[in-house]
């Protein structure tokens, strides 16, 4: 609560996103960022931009909002038929999602994985880093990944930054942000890291 008493533009947003209904991000259309992220991001965002997400939901249909595209990679099947039928439903038609299931609870091979080579093609304006949490090292190295296709004045984005930290001091970017602050879909803060290139 915190965070809220020091923060109170917040708190009209996350009582009815978290005390009242816990509806949830993907209902939302809302990443499941910190609020403090996604407001730099609404300013942020130009229609001519390309999104790679790793981890599809309530951010693929912010950014499809905002960008000129968005390619979503997504390993959980349950998942990518949920938000595969929210686009369609919606007449969403800018964004590309692959499915790429991995069992991250036995990682051996993750770098030679369809999952991690799916961002493979061109550069991007934006990518983000919200996969999957089940094996400790599997954000570190898809954002080792994603700085090789990341565009010069381009961002990537680590949600869930808090049990990253040694990124904040191992990468490539000019400049890394800390946007910390309480969220949609979860009860208390959390930090998104956007590194700068």
């Amino acid at each position: 609560m915190g965070n809220l008493m020091t923060h109170p533009e917040y708190l009209q947003r996350y009582v009815p996103h978290n005390v009242i209904s816990h509806t949830s991000p993907l209902e939302l259309e809302l990443p499941w960022f910190s609020y403090a992220a996604i407001d730099f991001l609404k300013g942020y965002l130009q229609p001519h931009m390309r999104v790679c997400e790793y981890g599809s939901g309530g951010s693929t249909l912010f950014f499809s909002k905002r960008v000129h595209s968005v390619y979503s990679i997504e390993d959980n099947p349950e998942w990518f038929e949920r938000v595969s039928a929210t686009l369609k439903e919606k007449a969403i038609s800018n964004v590309e999602m692959i499915l790429c299931p991995f069992d991250f609870k036995n990682p051996v091979g993750f770098d030679k994985s369809a999952y991690l080579n799916a961002l493979h093609k061109g550069e991007w304006d934006v990518i983000v880093v919200d996969t999957s949490e089940e094996w400790i090292q599997v954000r570190p190295t898809v954002f080792a990944h994603a700085e090789q296709f990341v565009k010069a004045g381009g961002i990537i984005i680590v949600d869930d930054s808090w049990r990253y930290p040694g990124l904040r001091q191992k990468n490539n970017a000019k400049n890394v942000e800390i946007f910390q602050s309480v969220g949609p879909g979860r009860p208390g803060v959390t930090s998104t890291d956007i590194f700068f290139y």
